[in-house]
């Protein structure tokens, strides 16, 4: 029997168990380090589309903001033809016939043709301002989408906290119990034994004691 043969053994276990504690541990953050590079990749990722997807709704926007400003011009020119070539009034005045009734005519026709015009620029300003809405929700959107992948993705991240280090057992300490033990057993036998041969057992007498002992101790 090797003296404090247990106490080397509980130290052996601790000792490895605490070095598959920090090579997990070391596992476990490598492999964190790997996910937080590939998280930052897509994150960028992610920015970069986000920008594009609103720098074409503002493209959308600017194209159909002209095409309404251009359509309302080539009305109001269509209007404005028609309006010289049909304006009673003109025709009156031409003709030679002036007064009040050819002044009265003249002035509703214009007025018709501003009204119409007037009509014309109210509705392109709220088309532009519905424009213009559409537009700051898209960039409220893509500025609360960025916000919330910066939020995923500035989590801190440490290493897990490291493995208390093994208390070890004192093998000196205990080899010399072990010894204390095994002397103590050696003693209880040897009592036992003389014990016996005082009463008369196993040869009987003091020869037998004397016996008995010398083929034990020798």
């Amino acid at each position: 029997m090797c003296l404090g043969a247990g106490a080397k053994a509980a130290n052996e276990s601790a000792r490895r168990n605490y070095q598959y504690e920090l090579d997990k541990r070391e596992r476990n953050w490598m492999q964190t380090l790997s996910l937080t590079k590939v998280e930052r990749v897509q994150y960028e990722q992610g920015i970069d589309a986000s920008n594009l997807g609103l720098a074409n709704v503002y493209s959308d926007i600017q194209e159909a903001h002209g095409e309404l400003i251009g359509k309302a011009f080539q009305e109001n020119e269509s209007e404005w033809k028609e309006f010289l070539q049909e304006n009673p009034g003109a025709q009156l005045a031409a003709k030679g016939r002036t007064g009040r009734s050819a002044d009265r005519i003249s002035t509703l026709d214009l007025g018709n043709y501003l009204a119409k015009g007037s009509r014309r620029a109210y509705q392109l300003t709220q088309a532009s301002e519905e424009l213009s809405e559409t537009g700051a929700k898209a960039a409220a959107q893509t500025r609360a989408q960025q916000m919330q992948m910066f939020a995923n993705n500035n989590i801190i991240k440490s290493p897990d906290l490291a493995p208390p280090q093994p208390v070890m057992q004192n093998e000196g300490m205990a080899a010399f119990k072990d010894a204390l033990s095994i002397a103590s057993s050696i003693a209880s036998i040897a009592t036992g034994m003389g014990a016996v041969g005082d009463a008369g057992g196993l040869g009987g007498g003091s020869q037998g004691k004397t016996g008995l002992i010398g083929r034990f101790l020798g």
